[in-house]
Formats: C-alpha cells, structure tokens, sequence
C-alpha cells in the first residue's frame, strides 16, 4: 500500500553552542587526522614502503650534495655529513621549528619554515666554529659570536683566495 503524501511539513532546528561547537570540530579534526595518517603509517609499517620512503628522501637530498659527490673520497664525503654539523643544525632546526611554530599561531607552515631557517643557521654555525678552530680558536670558545665572525672571515678569505 502507498505511503499518503504529507500535508504539511514541520521543520527542526537544532542549535548548537560554543562549547559543543568546538567538540565537534576536535572531533572532526581526529577524525581527518585519522584518515590523512592511517595510510601513512600502514605504508610505514612494510619493509617496502620504507625503502620506497628512504629512496625519495635520498632522490630529493641528492641536489644538496656536491655534483661529484660519487667521485669523492670517504673522508671528503665524512666532512658533508659530520655528526656535529648534524647535532647542531639539528638542535637548531628544532629551536627554530618551536618559535616558528608557536609565533605562528600554530601553524605548521610557520613551524616548518622555522626549523628550515634553524637548521641553515645551524649549519653556518658549526661551520664558522669549526673554521674559527682551524685558526686556533679553542673548542669552548669557537661558538662565541667573535669566533663565529672570526671563522667566517677565513672562510671568506679562502673564497678570496680560490677566486684568485
């Protein structure tokens, strides 16, 4: 038998406040968050896609290596990837990756942008300290801001002098 058409229609409103409001949209941040890294970690979580993962990222950090990097000794290829130039851009990167972040607004743009910044300065750094070592700075002292200018001098003035 067919359903009667109805003779009027009631429509309901349901109106939600502040508070239920921002639960809903926690909820629905979860919910996206879920969605976006649950393929992600599944990826992860298989030999291949780590390879896969490992592959790109060595793909995209091969136009920061020097293009005859193939032809170079294992000390010269030791001096791009010293475990204190890591340490420290790393340490900077992180700094820079919280202050960007947090005088973002928290956003993540902003937090990326400050970690790229901190580990380029981190990097300049570590290379001035160990410059400013070169020219017989002592080790403790080669992070101050007058061994970071002494030893970009020389780096500098080597520039110079190879430009010659």
């Amino acid at each position: 038998m067919p359903k009667p058409k109805p003779d009027e229609v009631i429509r309901h409103e349901l109106v939600l406040g502040r508070s239920e409001r921002d639960l809903l949209e926690t909820a629905t941040t979860a919910f996206t968050v879920n969605r976006i890294f649950t393929p992600i970690a599944t990826l992860l979580s298989t030999t291949a896609g780590v390879l896969l993962v490992a592959g790109l990222a060595l793909t995209y950090l091969e136009r920061y290596l020097p293009e005859d990097w193939l032809n170079m000794t294992e000390s010269q290829l030791a001096d791009w990837f010293e475990t204190e130039n890591l340490v420290v851009g790393g340490a900077f990167a992180t700094v820079g990756g919280l202050i960007g972040f947090l005088f973002g607004g928290g956003n993540p743009w902003t937090g990326a942008a400050g970690a790229t910044a901190g580990g380029i300065y981190g990097g300049i750094v570590q290379e001035s300290a160990e410059e400013a070592q070169a020219g017989g700075v002592p080790k403790v002292l080669s992070y101050t801001q007058f061994a970071q200018i002494y030893g970009a001098a020389r780096k500098l003035n080597n520039l110079i002098q190879q430009l010659e």
